[in-house]
């Protein structure tokens, strides 16, 4: 059995219960690292880098270490709520403000030579072309902590250390794979348009009611090897606490899938003023920048319709004014 706490779950333990795996810190450090580097590496090329990315970055980094070396992680293998907790926050939460950050966006302009066309060769592979297809990434993201829950991989994780820490890896990686053409910040091998993007955040929420109120009803324990032994030692319910992970992962799933919503409601609509504004700026080169004519019912006299140039031929009239929105070949 893994180390379980002496003492149950209070607000002092919570507050003051840290444990820092040494391997997470070697991970969390170099990867913050390597972000900074990239970084300096632009800003020294005269390249801009918005600061704020860089901020996103280090608030995933630091909810990846929050949720497995806080309360969170000392207690996540004898309660099920705070596993509950610690999912949540690994697979749904964290790897928002990692894809914002924009590190493959970065890796591509920081790098050169070599390590450039690496990165282009993997970015370009049909593996990840593969993984990384919403379908398959959204098939991931739901099924991932069915399996772990229902399956021994459930229990054997609260035994083994080692197969402990690679779910937490998962959780990020499976998360990180369906933010990344959520998000749609870094190039994507499987660009989705926005209508599509919304129906599968929509889809999240019902996958987490499915996830969560059977295991909020449920009467009988998972692991109930485990966590009967944890009970003989604290004394606690772990019915009670299970029922209490079940309606987390349910209310949490649905309030972030909300946040979702807004994210993606509000970076479509940034979106779409981009995309007028390249539009004026493509029609000001052709056209000039000259003030548009008004059209006649806005003019002084609407009464007045103006008539549209005679020709002999029917179709040249026609051909002659739609030509005149396009952009002339060279």
């Amino acid at each position: 059995m893994s180390d379980i706490p002496a003492e149950p779950l209070g607000i002092w333990q919570a507050l003051t219960s840290w444990a820092v795996p040494e391997w997470e810190l070697a991970v969390l450090t170099v990867a913050g690292a390597a972000y900074l580097l990239g970084v300096h590496t632009l800003r020294r090329r005269g390249v801009p880098w918005k600061r704020g990315r860089t901020v996103l970055w280090f608030v995933g980094l630091g909810l990846i270490g929050v949720s497995t070396s806080s309360a969170i992680g000392v207690y996540d293998s004898a309660s099920f709520a705070m596993s509950a907790v610690q999912h949540m926050v690994l697979q749904m939460i964290a790897p928002a403000p990692l894809g914002m950050a924009a590190p493959v966006t970065l890796a591509l302009r920081a790098s050169s030579g070599r390590p450039r066309r690496i990165l282009l060769a993997v970015l370009h592979s049909r593996y990840v072309a593969v993984v990384t297809h919403p379908l398959v990434a959204y098939v991931l993201f739901v099924i991932t902590p069915f399996v772990l829950i229902y399956s021994s991989l459930f229990e054997i994780g609260l035994t083994n250390g080692l197969v402990h820490d690679l779910t937490h890896l998962h959780f990020v990686l499976v998360g990180a794979l369906l933010y990344w053409p959520l998000l749609g910040i870094d190039p994507l091998p499987n660009p989705l348009p926005y209508v599509l993007r919304l129906l599968l955040v929509v889809g999240l929420g019902p996958a987490h009611i499915v996830l969560g109120i059977p295991i909020m009803l449920r009467d009988s324990l998972l692991a109930p090897g485990f966590f009967l032994a944890v009970a003989s030692r604290w004394g606690n319910d772990p019915l009670a606490d299970q029922k209490v992970g079940g309606g987390l992962l349910w209310i949490f799933g649905d309030v972030v899938v909300l946040f979702l919503l807004g994210g993606m409601f509000s970076q479509w609509s940034r979106s779409e003023e981009r995309e007028q504004r390249r539009i004026d700026r493509h029609l000001d080169r052709i056209h000039g920048s000259a003030v548009t004519t008004p059209p006649w019912w806005l003019s002084a006299a609407p009464d007045v319709v103006p008539r549209l140039p005679r020709s002999s031929d029917p179709t040249k009239s026609v051909s002659t004014r739609t030509d005149a929105l396009e952009e002339p070949t060279p």
